[in-house]
């Protein structure tokens, strides 16, 4: 777009995980003026082409802003993850990631201790991401994502995911109940805070492994979970204190 272009694009940032991209690739894009004016974010090795007592001469673009051994590995792996989306069409991974999410939201619908944070109108699955975010009725979501894990194999995050404030207005905390959580966070007590649990849908993700999940969401609310489970104070994670699991089991270092 022109730059008089309301949709005009100054800078874009994106990481390559969330584009299935491993190695930790960060990376911004914007005009090569704006990036030639003023001093480099970070300095280091490769970024100057002369030092003295008295002078700092930087490099040329795009030297001055990579500072120290480049990642070339997730530059390589996130090129290729843009090659694989492409060939598969960004137009069919938005429609199996809506039809996952109709699918699960529906399932889930029918579990009544489930209740879901933000809009509950679930008829227009085209505007929505394959994002479930939610909690059971009566239990910590910290609690529930640990069951989830340790008992179902599934992933999820829970708490506020980087977005507090909202999360809060959306479980309707007062002030007073966001002074007494900050001020038990101070004290290094994480035990029981607001939050929720987020399940997330992908390009790799079936309905079958959605039907895992519901069944794991039922044997939770049923209270038919096997573990008996401690809550870490300092971290407000729940482990089970009956079973530990051997993960050299599943995962090994030797070659």
């Amino acid at each position: 777009k022109s730059d008089d272009d309301p949709q005009h694009i100054d800078f874009l940032v994106f990481s390559a995980h969330k584009m299935y991209a491993p190695f930790g690739t960060g990376v911004l894009i914007g005009p090569k003026s704006i990036f030639e004016e003023g001093d480099p974010d970070q300095v280091g090795g490769g970024t100057v082409d002369l030092v003295s007592e008295t002078e700092v001469k930087w490099a040329h673009l795009p030297d001055r802003e990579e500072a120290g051994t480049p990642n070339l590995i997730g530059a390589v792996s996130l090129a290729c993850a843009i090659q694989m989306l492409e060939k598969i069409g960004m137009e069919n991974v938005a429609q199996h990631e809506m039809e996952l999410t109709e699918y699960a939201y529906k399932k889930m619908n029918e579990l009544d201790e489930i209740e879901f944070l933000g809009p509950d109108n679930f008829s227009n699955y085209e505007n929505k991401l394959g994002v479930l975010t939610f909690n059971v009725k009566g239990m910590y979501h910290s609690f529930v994502a640990a069951i989830l894990c340790y008992e179902g194999g599934v992933g999820v995050r829970n708490g506020c995911f980087c977005a507090h404030p909202y999360v809060k207005k959306l479980l309707k905390v007062s002030e007073e109940e966001a002074e007494q959580m900050r001020q038990r966070i101070i004290s290094g007590d994480r035990s029981n805070l607001p939050g929720a649990v987020r399940a997330s849908l992908g390009i790799y993700n079936t309905k079958e492994e959605i039907d895992e999940f519901i069944k794991v969401l039922r044997m939770i609310i049923n209270k038919e979970y096997k573990g008996v489970y401690i809550q870490d104070k300092k971290s407000g994670s729940y482990h089970p204190e009956n079973f530990k699991i051997d993960f050299n089991e599943y995962f090994s270092l030797t070659l």
